[in-house]
């Protein structure tokens, strides 16, 4: 695995943990949920559309560093810049829905706020401008 796939990678599992720490504030994980039922809600429920980018953009992320090709810088560029735009809300394309849930949770949890703030680091590093 090359160094760009390797940061690529770490941006993913970072993706990750973000994501696991909204479905944590927003009290995805109730007593009693199987895998499959919170798996379900969060493909099938309207109330939870709004977090689906970042399902999305993960799995995504996913693909091109398991791609046979590798990563190349301009790929690396544009992953950094989607992760951007979607979590921060710097650039295009940017998802209103998504920013407008996901900031108020930042406010109420020190550790999704530390996630971010991770996630944001390793994004930084891969941007040719950071």
């Amino acid at each position: 695995m090359n160094p760009l796939q390797q940061d690529l990678e770490a941006v993913s599992r970072a993706l990750q943990r973000v994501h696991k720490e909204i479905l944590e504030v927003e009290g995805a994980y109730l007593p009693g949920r199987t895998a499959v039922a919170l798996l379900d809600r969060l493909l099938n429920d309207p109330a939870w559309a709004w977090l689906r980018p970042v399902s999305h953009l993960i799995a995504d992320l996913d693909e091109t560093v398991a791609g046979d090709a590798g990563v190349a810088p301009g790929d690396a560029t544009v992953a950094a810049g989607r992760v951007r735009a979607l979590v921060f809300g710097l650039g295009e394309p940017r998802d209103e829905r998504f920013l407008n849930r996901y900031r108020p949770l930042l406010q109420q949890s020190a550790t999704l706020a530390s996630a971010h703030g991770e996630l944001k680091r390793r994004v930084d590093a891969l941007l040719p401008e950071a």
